[in-house]
Parts: structure tokens; C-alpha cells; sequence
């Protein structure tokens, strides 16, 4: 519902007088003011009544009991659930600190990869052939061999004369045997 008075509020927008008097309260959109009185006692919610029923002591300790039931039951409940978030933020904490070792042990892996790596190169240094001929004609004061040192040996001559020096050996024993 729109009010007279609502356009000229509009129009004047920057005539701040203008704008408090187009204030009204008394618009009919506004939500009526309740009093309790203007009600009966039954509409209101609450009701005061007299206890006039007398129970008997059996029908008190029943129903005692039933809320002593009760109470445990939500007292169970309620330390499961304990018991349950207790058991999460303690999974919780585990996990962090199985994360916290995986993380350090991959730290670990990769520096002993890397100085696997500085060591491999290191050790490549030291063996190549370079090295080691430097190391012998420096260190050992060996000389490096001439063409004419080198020997070339057949090896089917070589075969056929150890053959026959095992068996030489053979009929050796074997006379040595038969002569004692």
C-alpha cells in the first residue's frame, strides 16, 4: 500500500525538511502494538492451573524411575558424542603428525638423493681414466708401456701345450704310484 505522502518524499530528495515531514508513523503499513490485555488468558499461551490430582506413591517412583532412565540415556548419549569428537580431533592430531613424518622423511629421501648424486659425480671424477693414469705415472712412478713390450700369445698353441704338460704330469704320478 502506498501512502500520499510516500511521492513527495521522492520528489524532494535533497530537501532534507522535506524528507522528515514525509516521515509519517501513522501509516497504515505499520504493525498494530499488542497488549495482554486485549487478550483472554487462553490466547495468550500461558496457563496457571492448580495441581488438584493426588498420585499415589507407586505411580511417583514410576514415573522417578522413568526420568532417572531418561537422564542416563541422555547422559550416554551425550558421552558418545563426547567420546565421538574426542576420538575425531585425536584422528585428527594423528594424522597431522603421520603427515609431519612423511613430509620429513621425504626431506630426508631427497637430501640423500642429492648427495648420493654429489657423491656419484665425485667418485665418476676420481675413476675416469684421466685420473688414473695420472695417478700411476705420478704417484706409483709407472710408465706407460711401448709397442714393443706387448707380446702376443696364440691361444691354440697355448691350449695344446698345457694339455700336453697335464698330461706329462699324469704319467709322472702314476709311476710314482706304481713304483712304491
Amino acid at each position: 500500500m502506498t501512502n500520499a505522502n510516500d511521492f513527495r518524499r521522492y520528489s524532494y530528495q535533497n530537501d532534507t525538511a522535506y524528507m522528515i515531514s514525509g516521515f509519517n508513523l501513522s501509516r497504515s503499513s505499520t504493525a498494530p502494538k499488542h497488549r495482554e490485555e486485549d487478550y483472554p488468558e487462553e490466547q495468550r499461551g500461558l496457563r496457571v492451573r492448580e495441581n488438584d490430582s493426588v498420585k499415589a506413591s507407586t505411580q511417583i517412583k514410576h514415573e522417578q524411575a522413568l526420568c532417572t532412565k531418561r537422564a542416563i540415556a541422555l547422559l550416554v548419549v551425550a558421552a558418545m558424542i563426547i567420546g565421538f569428537v574426542g576420538l575425531t580431533i585425536y584422528s585428527f592430531a594423528v594424522k597431522n603428525e603421520l603427515t609431519r613424518e612423511i613430509s620429513s622423511v621425504k626431506t630426508n629421501i631427497s637430501n640423500a638423493q642429492s648427495e648420493n648424486i654429489s657423491l656419484q659425480s665425485e667418485l665418476d671424477t676420481m675413476v675416469s681414466i684421466s685420473m688414473i693414469d695420472d695417478y700411476a705415472v705420478n704417484k706409483l712412478h709407472m710408465t706407460k708401456m711401448k709397442s714393443n713390450q706387448i707380446q702376443y700369445m696364440d691361444v691354440k698353441q697355448f691350449k695344446q701345450n698345457y694339455i700336453k704338460e697335464i698330461n706329462q704330469n699324469k704319467t709322472l704320478a702314476e709311476r710314482q704310484l706304481s713304483n712304491k
